[in-house]
Protein backbone atom coordinates (compact mmCIF):
# COMPACT_ATOMS: atom_id res chain seq x y z
CA UNK A 1 0.00 0.00 0.00
CA UNK A 2 1.40 3.42 -0.94
CA UNK A 3 2.04 5.81 1.92
CA UNK A 4 -0.83 8.25 2.49
CA UNK A 5 -0.09 11.94 2.02
CA UNK A 6 -1.94 15.16 2.85
CA UNK A 7 -2.56 15.67 -0.86
CA UNK A 8 -5.62 13.44 -0.38
CA UNK A 9 -8.94 14.93 0.69
CA UNK A 10 -8.94 15.50 4.45
CA UNK A 11 -11.70 13.03 5.25
CA UNK A 12 -10.76 10.45 7.93
CA UNK A 13 -13.26 7.97 6.48
CA UNK A 14 -11.25 7.83 3.24
CA UNK A 15 -8.34 6.37 5.20
CA UNK A 16 -10.34 4.48 7.86
CA UNK A 17 -11.80 2.07 5.32
CA UNK A 18 -8.29 0.98 4.30
CA UNK A 19 -7.08 0.21 7.83
CA UNK A 20 -6.70 -3.28 9.22
CA UNK A 21 -9.18 -4.52 11.81
CA UNK A 22 -6.66 -3.76 14.55
CA UNK A 23 -6.01 -0.32 13.09
CA UNK A 24 -9.72 0.46 13.06
CA UNK A 25 -10.05 -0.60 16.70
CA UNK A 26 -7.17 1.69 17.65
CA UNK A 27 -8.65 4.56 15.64
CA UNK A 28 -12.07 4.11 17.26
CA UNK A 29 -10.46 4.24 20.70
CA UNK A 30 -8.25 7.27 20.10
CA UNK A 31 -10.16 9.47 17.63
CA UNK A 32 -11.60 12.79 18.79
CA UNK A 33 -15.38 13.07 18.79
CA UNK A 34 -18.31 15.28 19.73
CA UNK A 35 -17.26 15.90 23.35
CA UNK A 36 -13.74 16.93 22.33
CA UNK A 37 -15.15 19.21 19.65
CA UNK A 38 -17.42 20.93 22.17
CA UNK A 39 -14.60 21.32 24.71
CA UNK A 40 -12.42 22.90 22.04
CA UNK A 41 -15.21 25.27 20.98
CA UNK A 42 -15.67 26.48 24.55
CA UNK A 43 -11.95 27.02 25.09
CA UNK A 44 -11.38 28.73 21.74
CA UNK A 45 -14.38 31.01 22.34
CA UNK A 46 -12.99 31.95 25.76
CA UNK A 47 -9.68 32.88 24.15
CA UNK A 48 -11.34 34.71 21.27
CA UNK A 49 -13.48 36.83 23.57
CA UNK A 50 -10.42 37.95 25.55
CA UNK A 51 -8.34 38.64 22.42
CA UNK A 52 -11.19 40.50 20.70
CA UNK A 53 -11.71 42.81 23.67
CA UNK A 54 -7.97 43.39 23.97
CA UNK A 55 -7.72 44.39 20.30
CA UNK A 56 -10.65 46.79 20.62
CA UNK A 57 -8.89 48.42 23.58
CA UNK A 58 -5.70 48.76 21.51
CA UNK A 59 -7.56 50.33 18.60
CA UNK A 60 -9.43 52.71 20.91
CA UNK A 61 -6.08 53.96 22.15
CA UNK A 62 -4.95 54.13 18.51
CA UNK A 63 -7.70 56.65 17.73
CA UNK A 64 -6.92 58.71 20.83
CA UNK A 65 -9.33 57.13 23.34
CA UNK A 66 -7.18 55.05 25.72
CA UNK A 67 -9.76 55.30 28.50
CA UNK A 68 -12.42 53.30 26.66
CA UNK A 69 -12.84 49.66 27.64
CA UNK A 70 -14.30 46.96 25.39
CA UNK A 71 -17.04 44.59 26.45
CA UNK A 72 -18.40 41.68 24.42
CA UNK A 73 -21.83 40.86 25.81
CA UNK A 74 -24.42 38.29 24.76
CA UNK A 75 -25.05 39.84 21.39
CA UNK A 76 -24.13 39.62 17.68
CA UNK A 77 -20.37 39.85 18.28
CA UNK A 78 -20.36 36.92 20.68
CA UNK A 79 -22.50 34.94 18.22
CA UNK A 80 -19.97 35.62 15.45
CA UNK A 81 -17.04 34.67 17.67
CA UNK A 82 -18.84 31.50 18.68
CA UNK A 83 -19.45 30.58 15.04
CA UNK A 84 -15.77 31.11 14.25
CA UNK A 85 -14.80 29.00 17.26
CA UNK A 86 -17.20 26.19 16.38
CA UNK A 87 -15.89 26.06 12.83
CA UNK A 88 -12.28 25.99 14.02
CA UNK A 89 -13.00 23.30 16.63
CA UNK A 90 -14.59 21.07 14.00
CA UNK A 91 -11.66 21.65 11.65
CA UNK A 92 -9.13 20.84 14.38
CA UNK A 93 -10.89 17.59 15.26
CA UNK A 94 -11.31 16.54 11.63
CA UNK A 95 -7.65 17.27 10.86
CA UNK A 96 -6.46 15.39 13.94
CA UNK A 97 -8.54 12.34 13.07
CA UNK A 98 -7.39 12.44 9.46
CA UNK A 99 -3.74 12.77 10.43
CA UNK A 100 -4.07 9.97 12.99
CA UNK A 101 -5.67 7.67 10.43
CA UNK A 102 -2.72 8.32 8.14
CA UNK A 103 -0.31 7.61 11.01
CA UNK A 104 -2.08 4.30 11.70
CA UNK A 105 -1.92 3.39 8.01
CA UNK A 106 1.80 4.14 7.93
CA UNK A 107 2.43 2.03 11.06
CA UNK A 108 0.72 -0.86 9.31
CA UNK A 109 2.92 -0.32 6.26
CA UNK A 110 6.18 -0.31 8.22
CA UNK A 111 5.14 -2.98 10.75
CA UNK A 112 2.45 -5.28 9.31
CA UNK A 113 2.44 -7.41 12.47
CA UNK A 114 1.86 -4.47 14.84
CA UNK A 115 -0.66 -5.15 17.61
CA UNK A 116 -2.71 -2.68 19.63
CA UNK A 117 0.10 -2.14 22.15
CA UNK A 118 2.50 -1.25 19.36
CA UNK A 119 0.01 1.08 17.68
CA UNK A 120 -0.78 2.90 20.91
CA UNK A 121 2.87 3.35 21.87
CA UNK A 122 3.81 4.74 18.48
CA UNK A 123 0.74 6.93 18.27
CA UNK A 124 1.49 8.49 21.66
CA UNK A 125 4.91 9.50 20.33
CA UNK A 126 3.32 10.75 17.13
CA UNK A 127 0.77 12.81 19.07
CA UNK A 128 3.47 14.43 21.22
CA UNK A 129 5.55 15.32 18.18
CA UNK A 130 2.54 16.68 16.32
CA UNK A 131 1.40 18.78 19.27
CA UNK A 132 4.85 20.40 19.33
CA UNK A 133 4.07 22.33 16.16
CA UNK A 134 0.31 22.00 15.69
CA UNK A 135 -0.66 23.67 18.98
CA UNK A 136 1.43 26.70 18.07
CA UNK A 137 -0.16 26.85 14.62
CA UNK A 138 -3.64 26.80 16.17
CA UNK A 139 -2.68 29.50 18.68
CA UNK A 140 -1.33 31.79 15.94
CA UNK A 141 -4.48 31.33 13.86
CA UNK A 142 -6.79 31.97 16.81
CA UNK A 143 -4.87 35.08 17.87
CA UNK A 144 -4.49 36.72 14.48
CA UNK A 145 -7.88 35.84 13.02
CA UNK A 146 -9.56 37.26 16.13
CA UNK A 147 -7.53 40.45 16.13
CA UNK A 148 -8.22 40.91 12.43
CA UNK A 149 -11.95 40.50 13.03
CA UNK A 150 -11.84 43.01 15.89
CA UNK A 151 -10.03 45.53 13.68
CA UNK A 152 -12.63 45.08 10.94
CA UNK A 153 -15.54 45.55 13.32
CA UNK A 154 -13.99 48.49 15.16
CA UNK A 155 -13.28 50.58 12.07
CA UNK A 156 -16.45 49.67 10.22
CA UNK A 157 -18.68 50.42 13.19
CA UNK A 158 -16.89 53.67 13.99
CA UNK A 159 -16.55 54.80 10.37
CA UNK A 160 -12.93 55.79 10.90
CA UNK A 161 -10.70 56.72 7.97
CA UNK A 162 -6.95 56.29 7.77
CA UNK A 163 -4.27 54.07 6.26
CA UNK A 164 -2.63 50.74 7.05
CA UNK A 165 0.52 48.72 6.31
CA UNK A 166 0.87 44.95 6.54
CA UNK A 167 3.43 43.87 9.11
CA UNK A 168 5.89 42.21 9.46
CA UNK A 169 7.56 43.12 6.18
CA UNK A 170 8.69 39.56 5.44
CA UNK A 171 6.54 36.92 3.79
CA UNK A 172 6.54 33.28 2.77
CA UNK A 173 3.50 33.28 0.51
CA UNK A 174 2.56 35.29 -2.61
CA UNK A 175 -0.59 36.75 -1.07
CA UNK A 176 1.27 38.22 1.91
CA UNK A 177 4.10 39.42 -0.30
CA UNK A 178 1.64 41.10 -2.61
CA UNK A 179 0.16 43.17 0.21
CA UNK A 180 3.62 43.99 1.56
CA UNK A 181 4.66 45.21 -1.89
CA UNK A 182 1.67 47.58 -1.99
CA UNK A 183 2.98 49.40 1.07
CA UNK A 184 0.53 51.75 2.76
CA UNK A 185 -3.07 51.29 1.63
CA UNK A 186 -6.33 53.06 2.55
CA UNK A 187 -7.81 51.74 5.79
CA UNK A 188 -10.98 50.63 4.00
CA UNK A 189 -8.92 48.42 1.69
CA UNK A 190 -7.09 46.89 4.66
CA UNK A 191 -10.20 45.99 6.64
CA UNK A 192 -11.82 44.55 3.52
CA UNK A 193 -8.79 42.26 3.09
CA UNK A 194 -7.89 41.05 6.59
CA UNK A 195 -5.07 38.67 7.42
CA UNK A 196 -4.32 35.86 8.25
CA UNK A 197 -3.98 34.55 4.73
CA UNK A 198 -2.64 31.06 5.55
CA UNK A 199 -1.75 28.79 8.47
CA UNK A 200 1.11 30.18 10.57
CA UNK A 201 0.51 33.59 8.99
CA UNK A 202 2.06 36.18 11.33
CA UNK A 203 0.68 39.21 9.52
CA UNK A 204 -1.69 41.88 10.75
CA UNK A 205 -2.46 45.37 9.54
CA UNK A 206 -0.63 48.17 11.33
CA UNK A 207 -3.28 50.87 11.30
CA UNK A 208 -2.72 54.62 11.27
CA UNK A 209 -6.23 56.02 11.76
CA UNK A 210 -7.71 59.47 12.11
CA UNK A 211 -8.39 60.43 15.73
CA UNK A 212 -11.91 60.04 17.11
CA UNK A 213 -13.97 63.20 17.42
CA UNK A 214 -15.89 61.97 20.46
CA UNK A 215 -14.52 59.10 22.56
CA UNK A 216 -17.81 58.71 24.42
CA UNK A 217 -19.54 57.65 21.19
CA UNK A 218 -16.93 55.10 20.21
CA UNK A 219 -18.30 51.62 19.46
CA UNK A 220 -16.51 49.13 21.74
CA UNK A 221 -18.16 45.80 21.04
CA UNK A 222 -21.46 46.28 22.84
Amino acid sequence: MAEWTHALKRNPENVYSTLSAVGQLVYDAMAMGTSETESLRVEILRQRRRIYEDELNLQAANVGCPGRSARVGNGPVLTELNEMSASDAQSIVNTFNYDMAIAIANIRQTTPTANRVTYRARLRKWMAKRAGWKNNQIAIWTENSTRARAQQDFYRMNGTLGAATLLPQKAICPVCQGWINRGEVPLQVAINNPAPYHNNCPHLWDINPEKAANCALLWMGE
